[in-house]
């Protein structure tokens, strides 16, 4: 069975008092007190008995009732891992534990947001890595689709003094692909041992985010969708390890390969639940991301009016009626009937009440059809009611538009809504990247979707080229339908925003006198103003400064760790190619580049650049002069004067740029363009 198959499998939870707990997948059977030991070939949960443990390094682990870990002595975490779920925290029953006291699991009790979700936490203890396992198992078991924000908040018994990921990236925001966790150092006299969290699979498509909160605290966000009846687990780990004392590659991948989730996955006790996990390997299928729209219902349109009920049943006729009433999270709005393309009512198999408009919105809510009729093509005539509908086609007519024709927008939220936008106006959100802030509005925006099938926070594409990963936080987000009106959409529901602007980035995102393009990890694209105004490069122990408008490019030389002058190894090496047609080759002695961005002020690590482009500078009153000069004596009747006007206009590089191509869009002179395009030609 392919774990995305497995994820589907429906998994029933069934509470029978706090001591005597059925859970078909633990591969353990929790029974009444007054039947311990009468179970053979299954181990027994029993009421736990919480308190310290010790492993067999000598590390004390104190596991609370809701499965979170507390202080002991002067470990530097002072409560971990405690689990909330969209913003709430998620309270338990009375644990029960194996025999051995080694595992202890928890139940979680009915959540008020979240009535139909079913939560149980397996805590391990992993003796001969000195580790706690987690596992995480999610149950749908409402009628609709559910999207999860899982939480991991632990909180430190001080400032903690840095943590590095597996790969010696210095703090990320989101962990990228082959990143599996991080280890994360106390300040000198908080603690003597750092706190290891392994969080995902090296291949996961699922690659969770990292917030701090002030540095006293770390939070660890997960997002999941789960179908009505699927179940999914989340497999994480801690451990207390030794301060690392070298944050070099090799020595943390080191570091980290006891505590392997792909290992800890592999124990025999785990057999059952592994299918369910999907912060492992890569998901195979698996549903598409976005939602359906009238393809969803299983019907075919055509001219005229279907009512649909079950799998095999199609009344082809008339509907009629004057509008439907739709009451949902939003409000209550009235839709005339002439701009319905389908409605679905409470008898819909798998479905939800929903109306579905002509111009491609959709609304989830709870319906009312007053009036409203269905008249058969051959005779006979129904009543009409939101209880007893399954689903109803409207035939094509001259109302079905595409919504880019009269809106701006089109916002998609996981709930199955899509909702128009018609004004650039309606929609103003602060977004925040790894680097810092970005405040968007709609007239700047591109398209806004999430990350993989369940990855934490979304991707951008703003119209200036500008592609970067953002979280939006669990504000809500105000925006102004044409429909229903202005609504506030929670962040944890806000899907995609899809614009009428054109997917494809720009070819050429720099241009004379215009912004720096910066190419990021992970495919980011960062257009902007560069705030240094020289970069200090070390070449052979020599120190160039080099100011930044003399810069063409930055290139970033993979497979390098050289520390000349002084150094650290892991630093980059880069090398920048000047407007002048020089080249140096080195080490950027800074950790971070400035870099204005939607007027504000960001700062990257060099380790997150791969490569920088310059706009191409703007040649001055006097240079401008001189090179409009030399372009009219191209078109010389002299060949001496053509030939040396065309080595001094090649001689000034790519200052002339802009001007040359300019000229050659509007020559008309053969001979002049021909010299243009040979120049230009040059240059690149």
């Amino acid at each position: 069975m392919t774990r995305s198959n497995a994820k589907r499998r429906v998994v029933y939870f069934s509470r029978m008092g706090i001591s005597a707990i059925l859970v078909c997948l633990l591969g353990v059977r929790a029974i009444r007190a007054e039947e311990s030991g009468k179970v053979e070939g299954e181990a027994l949960l029993l009421p736990a008995a919480m308190g310290v443990r010790i492993d067999k390094s000598g590390n004390s682990w104190d596991i609370a009732a809701d499965g979170s870990i507390g202080r002991v002595g002067s470990t530097m975490v002072n409560h971990g891992l405690a689990l909330e779920l969209n913003g709430q925290e998620v309270d338990s029953f009375q644990p029960l534990m194996t025999r051995d006291g080694r595992e202890v699991v928890v139940f979680g009790k009915p959540m008020p947001h979240l009535p139909s979700v079913e939560v149980q936490r397996r805590v391990k203890l992993v003796d001969e890595f000195g580790a706690l396992r987690y596992v995480e198992l999610f149950y749908n078991g409402s009628s609709r689709k559910v999207v999860l924000d899982i939480f991991l908040k632990t909180n430190f018994s001080g400032n903690y003094q840095t943590f590095v990921s597996n790969r010696g990236r210095t703090e990320p925001l989101i962990l990228e692909a082959g990143e599996t966790g991080i280890v994360v150092s106390p300040s000198p006299g908080q603690a003597s041992r750092a706190f290891l969290f392994n969080l995902v699979g090296s291949k996961s498509e699922l690659r969770p985010g990292i917030s701090s909160q002030s540095r006293f605290g770390l939070t660890f966000q997960y997002r999941i969708s789960l179908e009505s009846g699927e179940s999914a687990s989340l497999i994480h780990a801690v451990a207390q390890v030794a301060i690392p004392q070298n944050f070099d590659r090799q020595s943390l991948l080191a570091l980290f390969e006891p505590y392997s989730l792909e290992g800890l996955a592999a124990k025999e006790d785990l057999d059952d639940w592994n299918e369910l996990l999907i912060n492992l390997a890569a998901e195979d299928g698996g549903p598409e991301v976005g939602n359906k729209g009238l393809e969803a219902l299983g019907v075919e349109r055509g001219a005229k009016d279907v009512l649909a009920i079950g799998e095999r049943t199609r009344l082809i006729g008339t509907a009629e009626g004057s509008e439907v009433i739709a009451e949902g999270p939003y409000g209550e709005v009235t839709i005339p009937l002439g701009l319905i393309a389908a409605i679905v009512g409470n008898s819909g198999v798998g479905l939800e009440p929903r109306v579905y408009l002509r111009d491609g919105q959709i609304i989830s809510a709870n319906l009312s059809l007053p009036g409203m009729s269905f008249s058969q093509a051959g005779g006979g005539k129904l009543e009409i009611n939101a209880g007893t509908l399954d689903r109803l086609v409207l035939g094509r007519a001259e109302a079905d538009i595409d919504w880019r024709e009269t809106g701006v927008a089109m916002i998609e939220t996981y709930s199955g809504d899509r909702l128009r936008i018609n004004d650039p106006a309606a929609l103003k959100f602060n977004a925040v990247t790894a680097w810092g802030e970005l405040p968007i509005t709609l007239d700047q925006l591109t398209w806004l979707g999430p990350v993989g099938r369940n990855g934490a926070g979304y991707m951008l594409e703003l119209m200036n080229g500008t592609r970067c990963r953002v979280f939006l936080g669990r504000s809500k987000v105000s925006v102004d339908t044409e429909l229903m009106g202005n609504i506030s959409i929670s962040s944890v529901d806000l899907m995609q925003v899809t614009t009428t602007a054109s997917r494809s980035r720009p070819k050429e995102l720099v241009q004379s006198g215009m912004e720096a393009v910066i190419r990021a990890a992970g495919g980011q694209v960062i257009v902007g103003s560069i705030g240094n105004t020289t970069l200090p490069l070390v070449s052979k122990g020599l120190l160039i400064e080099t100011p930044t408008s003399k810069i063409r490019q930055i290139r970033r030389v993979e497979g390098t760790a050289l520390s000349s002058g002084g150094m650290p190894e892991k630093s980059p090496h880069f090398e920048i190619e000047r407007w002048d047609g020089g080249v140096l080759s080195g080490l950027i002695r800074l950790d971070e580049l400035s870099m204005k961005v939607g007027g504000r002020n960001w700062k990257i690590p060099l380790e997150d650049i791969e490569k920088i482009d310059t706009p191409s500078p703007l040649p001055d009153r006097e240079s401008l002069g001189a090179i409009e000069k030399l372009i009219s004596l191209l078109g010389s009747s002299e060949w001496t004067v053509r030939e040396k006007a065309t080595r001094e206009l090649g001689a000034f590089g790519y200052l002339a740029r802009p001007v040359l191509q300019r000229e050659l869009a509007t020559s008309g002179d053969p001979e002049v363009s021909r010299r243009l395009e040979r120049i230009l030609s040059n240059l690149n």
